[in-house]
């Protein structure tokens, strides 16, 4: 059966998260100085990330919707810094967004452009993720036809229904998909039990690997002659 989509997972397969979510952390603290000193005067940078952590760790239904335990956090240190509810959620909201627009400032890894463009020509181009980050917002948003979010779809990888609203929109057999992704558990192991094929993307290198993967590369420069190897064209 012929490939008819190659979907991505996007943070640390297609460009390096800590140094984006650093910088835009350091964004939004900034704003949250001018706008919302009674919190910066309790709380440090760390200390806000520390409390998050906490809020996952008490609610791991949260774990893999980032943007809702950041947005909770952000309105429960508001309060226990002296705003009201209604500040809360207004400072809460409007940080957010400073957050978000840095999230979406991505450096792809090398050769990124170079691959993408060359499936292009061939294959529909998709995303799924658990993290927040819209690929629509990013240099690299001309190359994907359509993505989705743990977030939008309340639900994550290595759930099945994650994989499963790729399968629905695109209308086809898991066999008819390549997925490409870095984390062994949530998206190649997940991607395999749903009988996709799939390409292991280790530019930055982990010390676990999955299961099963059809093929692995360490430069995205690999990224589009593997596609074409699992295709059967070369």
């Amino acid at each position: 059966m012929a490939i008819k989509a190659v979907v991505f997972d996007l943070d640390d397969t297609l460009w390096d998260v800590n140094p984006v979510i650093v910088k835009a952390e350091n964004a939004h603290y900034r704003w949250l100085n001018q706008q919302a000193p009674l919190l910066t005067a309790r709380f440090t940078e760390g200390e806000l990330r520390g409390y998050r952590m906490s809020l996952a760790r008490r609610h791991p239904e949260l774990m893999h919707f980032v943007t809702r335990s950041r947005m909770r956090a952000m309105d429960e240190c508001l309060r226990l810094s002296g705003y009201s509810s209604e500040q809360a959620a207004y400072l809460a909201e409007h940080a957010f967004a400073v957050f978000w627009q840095h999230r979406n400032q991505i450096e792809p890894f090398p050769y990124a452009f170079e691959a993408l463009e060359g499936l292009k020509r061939d294959y529909i181009i998709g995303a799924l993720s658990n993290g927040n980050a819209d690929v629509s917002q990013t240099v690299l948003a001309e190359w994907f036809d359509f993505a989705f979010s743990a977030e939008g779809l309340s639900v994550a990888k290595p759930d099945p229904k994650a994989f499963q609203a790729v399968l629905n929109h695109l209308d086809c057999h898991p066999e008819e998909i390549i997925f490409v992704g870095d984390n062994p558990e949530h998206d190649i192991d997940g991607a395999h039990q749903m009988g996709m094929k799939t390409l292991w993307v280790q530019v930055k290198p982990l010390a676990t690997q999955p299961k099963h993967f059809d093929a692995r590369i360490d430069s995205l420069s690999q990224l589009h002659k593997a596609v074409e190897r699992l295709a059967g064209y070369i």
